[in-house]
């Protein structure tokens, strides 16, 4: 018994990313071929860069044309390379890589977080909205915020921004917010820090030296453009 755990543990172990496992279709990968990356790393694990093509069909089932096949197609598709690199000795040798393939994984796994994320801070633009609202969002409302960022591409930054306008003017309607929105995108406004900074400016302007009773008498100027058309 002890000899065969000797020999189990001399046989060394291969590790299989769970990134390759759920992306692998992604990568355009059949069962088939990810079976063949598999033993192809397996052979890489124990320092045998060039392994047989018949070795790996006996150990898959299948015959070595097969495995030729899949090898001349996953070059083909830069997924697994072929590299030439020099011994101790500076001898020449050929090694297969799959280094392509882990490049192209790590650019689905990057994009998958950055998807996620989005669908994160979505998701948490709900909640804000609800928490300012003090009430649950209709589904129509939803749609209307999901719309802001899909269809009109507005930052969540910016719809976060419009959001502290409407509460500030105790407006809790989403028509008030698209009004503040709608404004902005008009004066090509289109981050967090142009809209602080032309809120500012109409601050700086309401805050002018007192007119006469003269001028009092005239139209007054509100805040905020969009406020006019409001309740």
């Amino acid at each position: 018994m002890s000899d065969l755990l000797d020999k189990w543990w001399e046989q060394g172990q291969t590790i299989i990313e769970n990134g390759l496992l759920t992306h692998y279709r992604i990568l355009g990968l059949d069962s088939e071929e990810l079976i063949f990356v598999i033993q192809l790393k397996s052979y890489l694990d124990q320092k045998q860069y060039f392994p047989s093509m018949s070795e790996i069909g006996d150990r898959m089932g299948v015959k070595e044309s097969k495995v030729f096949a899949i090898l001349h197609h996953l070059i083909q598709r830069n997924l697994v390379a072929i590299n030439t690199e020099k011994d101790n000795t500076g001898k020449d040798f050929d090694r297969y890589s799959l280094t392509p393939l882990y490049r192209k994984l790590a650019h689905v796994l990057e994009k998958s977080t950055l998807q996620t994320s989005e669908v994160e801070k979505d998701i948490n633009l709900l909640e804000i909205f609800q928490q300012e609202f003090g009430r649950l969002l209709t589904p129509i409302e939803m749609q209307t915020i999901g719309e802001w960022m899909d269809k009109d591409r507005y930052q969540t930054e910016l719809i976060l921004e419009a959001l502290k306008e409407a509460v500030l003017n105790q407006k809790y309607s989403l028509r008030y917010i698209d009004r503040i929105l709608m404004s902005w995108e008009k004066k090509n406004i289109r981050t967090s820090v142009q809209a602080k900074e032309e809120t500012k400016r109409f601050s700086n302007y309401q805050e002018r030296p007192p007119v006469t009773q003269t001028q009092e008498s005239s139209e007054r100027i509100p805040l905020f453009n969009w406020l006019e058309s409001e309740e």
